[in-house]
């Protein structure tokens, strides 16, 4: 049995608690949680019938073989080396780290004591993003991509002291958000080569002091530019407090999704008649399917899908908008170190 403790119950300690509670027909039990805030604490623990610990005498329990880090960016590098050190495999939330020099020590750390280190790049597992790469893998689409993607909503103030908004502990709306893009679209298009990005102030809520809009234009190594744009700048009085879409233009058709609608995935072919098709995708938790996918890693001693290194590349296109949006410049890839 993969016995399992949560560290941080915030928002996505209680999104993790919720996906393993489905878990029923794994060989898995949540034996503890863990957060400074007891009454965050309590919620997760009640969900999963767990205990409420330490991190630090969680680490000290052989019986805990999975640590599942749902806690704020900036502590990711210090507790995966902690963790790693006592023989624990980390599934850790996204980004991995705030540095590449963090997120290659938490790599490092993890490989020399033998566990699995995965992160938690969930788009990969949303049924109409997993549908888009499978159909831009096809020949009947074709090449020669443009792609635009939007991710956004409220600016995030549930952090614990406005950790939002601290760019040096969130690495702001790039690394925090506009991650999930960056790291879809390598799966999709390759490695990026280069990037241009800009930034401003555009919510008025008093939370938010520093850049909440972003957008980025990336030229692939293979040709195709994509727009990405992310906001925590959204009005609170939006009817939907969180959205994405996307659309991905080919010599063939177009690819589009929009969370909003009622019929959120649509495909559209050029040459074909009756070419036009819209699904709503079925009941599907992306989060327990990514847990999943871990949990089967650690058991099958096989490979985990979303590594560390993988992690570590999609950070990388995130610091270079950063430097892009503060230097006002297009960046090479390459030049994040």
């Amino acid at each position: 049995m993969q016995k399992i403790a949560i560290i941080g119950c915030g928002m996505m300690g209680k999104t993790h608690s919720k996906a393993y509670q489905n878990m029923k027909d794994l060989d898995i039990c949540v034996k503890y949680v863990s957060d400074l805030d007891h009454k965050k604490a309590e919620a997760c623990a009640q969900m999963l019938n767990a205990e409420i610990q330490t991190f630090e005498n969680i680490l000290k329990d052989p019986e805990i073989t999975i640590v599942d880090l749902c806690t704020q960016t900036f502590t990711h590098a210090e507790l995966t080396e902690k963790a790693a050190s006592m023989g624990k495999n980390i599934f850790c939330e996204k980004p991995i780290a705030l540095s590449i020099k963090d997120a290659q020590r938490m790599i490092d750390v993890c490989k020399k004591n033998n566990v699995k280190l995965s992160v938690g790049h969930v788009v990969r597992f949303f049924p109409e993003y997993m549908k888009a790469k499978e159909l831009l893998e096809t020949p009947e689409i074709g090449s020669g991509a443009v792609a635009r993607f939007y991710r956004g909503g409220n600016f995030p103030s549930h952090g614990t002291d406005n950790w939002f908004d601290d760019i040096k502990k969130s690495g702001g709306v790039f690394v925090d958000l506009s991650i999930h893009d960056f790291d879809y679209l390598r799966t999709v298009f390759g490695e990026p080569e280069s990037i241009i990005a800009r930034s401003v102030k555009l919510s008025e809520t008093k939370e938010c002091k520093n850049n909440d809009h972003g957008l980025a234009v990336i030229r692939f190594k293979n040709g195709v530019l994509a727009h990405v744009e992310g906001s925590w700048a959204e009005p609170d009085n939006m009817p939907v407090g969180f959205h994405t879409k996307f659309e991905v233009n080919t010599k063939n058709g177009m690819i589009h999704f929009d969370a909003t609608e009622s019929m959120t995935f649509n495909l559209q072919l050029k040459r074909k008649q009756n070419n036009y098709v819209a699904a709503r995708p079925s009941e599907y938790n992306p989060y327990e399917q990514e847990l999943r996918v871990f949990i089967d890693a650690v058991q099958n001693g096989s490979e985990v899908k979303v590594s560390g290194e993988e992690a570590l590349k999609s950070l990388r296109v995130a610091l270079a908008a950063n430097i892009s949006a503060k230097e006002k410049r297009p960046v090479l890839i390459e030049e994040v170190k």
